[in-house]
């Protein structure tokens, strides 16, 4: 009877330990990051649903120019690139009956298509293609607004025109049709998207396809995204593949195209103001070197032309502009040590690498190192020292999470030095013999540091097996080895 009582305090010991660790910070929560503000992208021509036609779509030719457009700004639009540039469309497509009969049918135009961001546009039934004009055989042609399946999601309603069509036997037509385009997505940046994939209802495949994409400025790196994804996952390089680059125009020429999805066209561009500010910025400062006030107009410039959400992403020149204005703000520093300098480069830190302070307690090496050399050339200034209260505080705070992370590094680093030496051993002709003899040994970070860690080298997203979970084992261990020596006390 005693060893049963024992047994159970025992248990109840541990469990009441595990609820207490458990009831712990277990891992960096981090907001998810909304669906970025959305515009309908351009399409081509789309048939009848389960229209059997001999018209075939023999060729189409579009032409999508950027350009800056400032318009003004809403209250709760200031993210959205759609008020600093659009891109004014027009696309040409020649039609070809086929067959031996004349076909007549309304042909339809989606105004509200958008597959970057599948049934979302119908959330917002006043983003339409805007200006949407048409014309046939160079006649201008009428059309009427109609609520149909979203291309995007079939089981919501959107915006589309509607317009009524002949196509004599053996005979060609000429559709035209001319429109406005607002970016979706975060400034500084904005995506354009052409949709082909509302051209696989015709006949057979699309003879030619040709897709112009025209900037206001040469194609760099800079003002086009070329590689990398965005923060929700999605690629930002120009979409699809298999296109080529000449000074200002991205250029798509597919032939005998079935289109689907993979072929739809994407491209994030930057703001062109943003982009020839940027252009400006570094030259002032090649031409001014010794100038600090020239370092910090090249640091604004390209601040302005990075995309910041939770870090620098990889939206045009992504991290290579990050390292070009810190680079710019520390000359700016050996030229002069002015507080308003510390202050904008302390700023910069904190939005493109201070996130882990509020979520983890860690504050990044750079930041701080900042922060400290501010303050010994200014101790009086009164913003300064506040910033500096301001960090000693949000490590305080999260300090459980900070205590964490150092936890959750020490056990990956554990964990993968273990796998590290298995599979060596794994990789020889005597691992047999070695294992029983060979442990691996592994050497435990001191948890010291992990206040002064910067997370850029072990996001929190990627942090290895949760302290959690090792508790849940050591858990189910203990227990087992209790009634493990209450069977062997209690013999039946």
């Amino acid at each position: 009877m005693k060893a049963i009582t024992r047994l159970r305090l025992c248990t109840a010991a541990v469990l009441m330990l595990a609820a207490a660790w458990m009831t712990l910070p277990q891992s960096t929560a981090q907001a998810d990051i909304g669906w970025p503000p959305l515009n309908p992208g351009g399409s081509s021509l789309e048939a009848p649903e389960g229209a059997d036609t001999n018209v075939r779509m023999v060729s189409e030719e579009v032409n999508l120019t950027v350009e800056a457009f400032e318009r003004p700004v809403p209250g709760n639009k200031e993210d959205s690139p759609a008020y600093h540039m659009r891109a004014l469309v027009e696309a040409v497509f020649q039609m070809r009956n086929l067959g031996t009969a004349d076909e007549a049918f309304d042909v339809w135009f989606p105004l509200a298509a958008s597959l970057r961001y599948p049934g979302m546009l119908p959330y917002w039934p006043d983003n339409i293609v805007n200006d949407f004009k048409v014309w046939i055989d160079g006649e201008p042609t009428a059309f009427e607004h109609v609520q149909a399946p979203d291309v995007g999601n079939p089981e919501q309603q959107s915006t589309w025109a509607r317009f009524a069509m002949r196509f004599p036997a053996g005979q060609d037509v000429t559709v035209r049709v001319n429109y406005t385009l607002y970016p979706s997505g975060r400034r500084p940046f904005g995506g354009f998207e052409y949709i082909l994939q509302t051209g696989a209802g015709w006949k057979d495949t699309i003879g030619k396809a040709v897709i112009n994409v025209t900037l206001p400025d040469t194609v760099t790196p800079e003002n086009v995204s070329l590689s990398g994804k965005s923060i929700e996952g999605l690629p930002i390089a120009p979409q699809p593949e298999g296109y080529s680059i000449e000074n200002n125009v991205i250029r798509w020429k597919l032939t005998d195209l079935e289109p689907s999805e993979t072929d739809n066209i994407f491209v994030d561009v930057l703001e062109p103001e943003r982009y020839r500010e940027l252009v400006r910025a570094r030259a002032g400062a090649e031409s001014a070197p010794n100038s600090a006030d020239a370092q910090v107009a090249l640091a604004r410039a390209s601040i302005n032309a990075v995309m910041v959400v939770k870090s620098v992403g990889q939206h045009g020149g992504g991290r290579e502009l990050g390292e070009q204005i810190n680079a710019a703000y520390r000359k700016a520093l050996e030229l002069d040590e002015r507080a308003d300098i510390y202050l904008e480069y302390i700023q910069w830190l904190k939005r493109s690498s201070g996130g882990s302070l509020f979520t983890i307690g860690v504050c990044p090496e750079e930041l701080c190192a900042v922060v400290a050399r501010a303050l010994q050339a200014h101790p009086d200034n009164a913003e300064l020292v506040a910033i500096d209260a301001e960090i000693k505080n949000l490590q305080a705070q999260n300090a459980p999470y900070a205590t964490q992370y150092a936890l959750d590094r020490t056990a990956t680093a554990v964990i993968t030095a273990s796998q590290a030496a298995q599979q060596a051993l794994s990789q020889t002709g005597t691992a047999a013999a070695l294992l029983p003899t060979a442990a691996p040994a592994t050497a435990v970070p001191s948890l010291a540091p992990a206040a002064t860690q910067t997370p850029a080298s072990q996001p929190a997203a990627a942090r290895g097996i949760s302290p959690a979970v090792w508790v849940l084992v050591a858990v189910i261990a203990v227990l087992f080895v209790l009634i493990g020596l209450y069977q062997k006390s209690n013999p039946k």
